[in-house]
């Protein structure tokens, strides 16, 4: 594992543990042994030939997206963290992973199996409920809510039986879908018809799944109806005198209107007010830039433009990037070549304006410098700090950066590297392009 600079003595056959993937070439007879001796000394990028005679077309592919670092020292990072540093949670999570990829290959099936896939982790994760829910919701999905049954198979001596109605041994399946007073619960809930469903499902995650999978508003329903009751259920099992169903069924339905960030009835949430792109001070330029990104084809492209305090554009420019590893390095290149262009262009402080909020962090801080894009945000730091007078860096929306915008769109249509930068008088669909933002904030 680890980040190169200048140096490279990184050996090139451990590209998988350096650079976060696992190449499939074998070495060969090849006498290459270092990562430098990759890389073109005359301009310092990658030699594309050389990448691409040596490994085969899906490695070269990957080595060819990754940014080089210039003018830094080799560095150790953790590459299955987004910021490169390890901690003992991601270490976890590797090791853990590792073992759900062995077991899924003892059993002849996924690595998955039985335990849900990231899209589901990801739907639980953006539900539109309150924190506490969607982490009861993923405990559920996990089989890792403390059932009286569960408790037993730890080792403790407890009484098995469900606290709410004292007749069958508490495992998941009894606590959610067959005790008798939770049958009146989804009766009430209108929902008898997904409980018989819930049932036929074979463990807690596939139950998930169905649960998942279900239109919007019996999704919310339904973790409403869980939760609330899981809520009572705690109750009665501590002791507490517990709750009734007609009880359990206004809390959940509570939480449908008021808990989980939606509007009460008779409750109308004004509409967010659009943002449009705002001329700079006198005497100070503003930069927007953007980028595109097609995942699949590991490509992407950039689109800028700077303009006075009358809104009039000085300098734009837009081109094709060939290899770049994700969206979050797209937008850095996007950054870099606009900084270059404004500095040959002699521009000396300017308002950096950005639609991502995450390239705004790394340029404004250390953290992700060990991340795959570290020493490109370091580059563009370094580009301010030894070019420019001031820079001030500034998250927009997207509709103030419109501009920049339909630049990098226009130019995904272009041939790979392939970049053009005008100065004024801008070309007119250029120009069209930024007067389009002037005219929306003169509107307002």
């Amino acid at each position: 594992m680890g980040l190169f600079g200048e140096s490279g003595m990184v050996h090139t056959f451990k590209f998988g543990q350096i650079l976060g993937f696992l190449t499939v070439t074998p070495r060969g007879h090849t006498v290459i042994s270092k990562v430098s001796d990759l890389i073109d000394p005359g301009t310092g990028n990658w030699d594309r030939d050389l990448v691409q005679d040596i490994f085969w077309e899906v490695d070269a592919k990957h080595i060819l997206s990754i940014p080089l670092s210039r003018n830094t020292e080799d560095l150790l990072a953790w590459h299955f963290d987004e910021k490169g540093l390890f901690s003992v949670k991601s270490a976890y999570h590797v090791l853990h992973d590792k073992e759900r990829r062995n077991q899924g290959r003892q059993e002849g099936g996924t690595s998955r199996a039985g335990g849900g896939s990231c899209s589901d982790w990801k739907k639980i994760w953006s539900l539109n409920c309150q924190p506490k829910i969607k982490q009861f919701v993923w405990r559920l999905a996990k089989n890792s809510l403390p059932w009286r049954r569960s408790i037993v198979r730890r080792g403790m001596q407890i009484d098995t039986r469900c606290p709410m109605c004292w007749r069958f041994d508490e495992d998941g399946g009894h606590c959610f879908l067959k005790c008798k007073w939770v049958k009146h619960c989804w009766r009430d809930m209108n929902l008898e018809g997904v409980r018989l469903r819930l049932t036929e499902a074979g463990n807690a995650a596939q139950m998930m799944q169905l649960i998942l999978s279900l239109d919007e508003e019996e999704k919310m329903k339904t973790i409403s109806l869980l939760y609330a009751w899981w809520a009572a259920r705690n109750k009665a099992n501590v002791g507490e005198q517990k709750d009734t169903t007609n009880e359990i069924v206004y809390r959940a339905n509570m939480m449908l209107t008021d808990g989980s960030g939606r509007c009460s009835k008779g409750q109308v949430r004004s509409p967010n007010r659009k943002q449009n792109w705002s001329c700079p001070p006198d005497g100070i330029l503003k930069l927007n830039c953007d980028a595109g990104f097609l995942q699949n084809e590991k490509s992407g492209s950039w689109g800028f433009v700077v303009r006075d305090s009358d809104g009039h554009g000085v300098l734009a420019g837009m081109g094709r990037l060939h290899n770049v590893p994700d969206v979050l390095c797209a937008e850095g290149y996007a950054c870099l070549n606009a900084l270059q262009a404004a500095r040959e262009y002699g521009v000396s402080s300017l308002q950096l304006e950005l639609d991502s909020l995450l390239l705004e962090k790394c340029l404004k801080t250390g953290e992700y410098d060990r991340s795959q894009g570290g020493g490109l945000f370091h580059e563009i730091r370094e580009l301010i700090r030894l070019y420019f007078n001031s820079v001030e860096i500034v998250h927009v929306p997207r509709s103030c950066n419109r501009c920049a915008h339909e630049l990098a769109k226009l130019s995904m249509r272009w041939d790979p590297d392939h970049s053009r930068v005008w100065s004024d008088p801008l070309p007119e669909p250029v120009n069209s392009l930024a007067l389009g933002d002037l005219t929306d904030c003169t509107d307002e």
